[in-house]
């Protein structure tokens, strides 16, 4: 087999658990040659896992999977000791509940009340599903790499703007039938989408600390019940100070133990499984202002409501394509 054979064949043994004298006798190669098409991947940010059992060594890919825990980023205020962002979450491209002229409309009342920032918490697809999935037809693009494409190609963009988005539970269907990071796809061939990695990351403004979130927990009765749920899992050393938590489509703020919870809604219209399981919907955006004090700490948040109460029946159908350039820039 030619280098490039081997590499595909190993990726596709390696989706089950195997050993390195089987995953050699497969391949036709020695047990070191093995290891050097793993460290190959592992470069390429395939993550092959390896342990040693018995007399033997074995190995599972997870695909794309980062498991670093320590995902950060760091912004700073401006001279005010201001920073202003939009936080949205649950875009799921590639719905027919899609609302791309909703988030079309949220990028550019936010640009011209001068937002450049864009935090995304999570499910900015829509995900696989199985053939026998009673919601599989909700999905007009059940491929990896055609949601990636259709993300990259209708993602709205205006120069000067960038979106910072984490991937969630629906993202997360990618890795779980192709090991493909759909977050990692959408990066590469988007500067201005900046991704912060598989369903959380931990971010600092100055000093101030804020973690983004978007669990794989069931919706509750209470929204604030799940939010609540996870500041209690912080010890008090470790809490941030404020919490952007997606994926519950609902739109709620509260203080808990300190903690500045916010509930971030989605972009997308009621879907058939969110009917049938009751959930509320709410549509829109958090528009927020954060000022830190002369040491860099949380000084005062403030969070207003951008709420769409009618949403557009087959949006898919007709999408538009924003791109915008900073024309304030130019005329300086």
């Amino acid at each position: 087999m030619e280098k490039k054979e081997i590499v595909e064949k190993l990726k596709e043994i390696t989706r089950k658990e195997i050993s390195l004298s089987e995953a050699s006798r497969i391949l036709g190669i020695n047990e070191f040659e093995v290891f050097g098409f793993i460290r190959d991947l592992r470069l390429e940010g395939v993550t092959i896992i390896t342990q040693q059992k018995g007399n033997d060594i074995y190995m599972f890919n997870h695909g794309e999977r980062d498991f670093n825990d320590s995902n950060t980023y760091q912004f700073y205020t401006d001279q005010d000791n201001e920073f202003k962002f939009v936080v949205i979450s649950d875009t799921r491209f590639g719905s027919k509940f899609e609302q791309l002229s909703i988030l079309n409309d949220i990028y550019l009342k936010a640009y011209e009340q001068g937002y450049r920032n864009v935090i995304l918490c999570g499910n900015i697809s829509e995900g696989l599903y199985k053939l026998t999935n009673v919601y599989s037809e909700s999905s007009f693009l059940n491929d990896t790499m055609a949601q990636v494409d259709y993300i990259t190609q209708y993602y709205p963009m205006i120069e000067g703007m960038n979106t910072y988005f984490i991937t969630g539970y629906k993202d997360e269907t990618h890795l779980k039938a192709n090991r493909i990071d759909i977050g990692r796809k959408i990066s590469e061939a988007r500067s201005d989408m900046i991704y912060l990695g598989c369903s959380a990351c931990n971010i600092k403004v100055d000093k101030a600390n804020m973690f983004v979130l978007n669990p794989k927990l069931v919706k509750t009765y209470t929204v604030s019940y799940r939010m609540q749920q996870q500041v209690d899992s912080f010890r008090s050393e470790d809490k941030p100070d404020m919490v952007l938590f997606g994926g519950l489509l609902q739109m709620e703020k509260f203080t808990y133990r300190n903690v500045k919870c916010i509930s971030v809604p989605s972009v997308c219209a009621t879907t058939r499984e969110m009917s049938d399981k009751r959930y509320s919907n709410t549509v829109g955006a958090w528009l927020v202002t954060l000022h830190t004090n002369k040491l860099g700490a949380l000084k005062e948040l403030k969070a207003m409501e951008s709420v769409y109460y009618k949403t557009n029946k087959d949006d898919y159908i007709r999408p538009k394509i924003l791109r915008m350039r900073d024309f304030k820039k130019e005329g300086e």
